[in-house]
């Protein structure tokens, strides 16, 4: 597969990046970051730009790091909710039942006028 090329500018600093992603996701990408490298920056005016893309880095690690532990969670309870459906699929055999069909005639002979 070709990879894309595209700059970005990252807080003030341009990147030549080449990337198996799209080009519009990757201007989604520099979006997200200069957009929280500028909250950090109103939020610490005085700290340097490098300082808060660091601040802003550990940020992101952070929520990361938290949706890593939640995916591992819910891996967990859909493996437990596996675990719950697989016995009850197994024992259950109870008979198909049809509403709509006829139930069988004794066998013999049927009532007059029926034929």
């Amino acid at each position: 597969m070709e990879k894309n090329k595209v700059v970005l500018n990252l807080a003030g600093q341009e990147f030549r990046i080449s990337a198996d992603r799209n080009i519009d996701y990757m201007k989604q990408l520099e979006a997200e970051v200069n957009r929280r490298v500028r909250e950090i920056s109103e939020q610490y005016p005085l700290e340097s730009t490098a300082r808060c893309t660091l601040l802003a880095m550990l940020n992101l690690a952070d929520e990361a790091c938290r949706l890593n532990e939640q995916n591992a969670d819910m891996e967990v309870k859909f493996a437990e909710l596996r675990t719950l459906r697989e016995p009850r699929e197994a024992s259950v055999k109870a008979p198909v039942k049809r509403p709509f069909e006829r139930a069988k005639k004794p066998e013999g002979r049927q009532p007059e006028g029926v034929r």
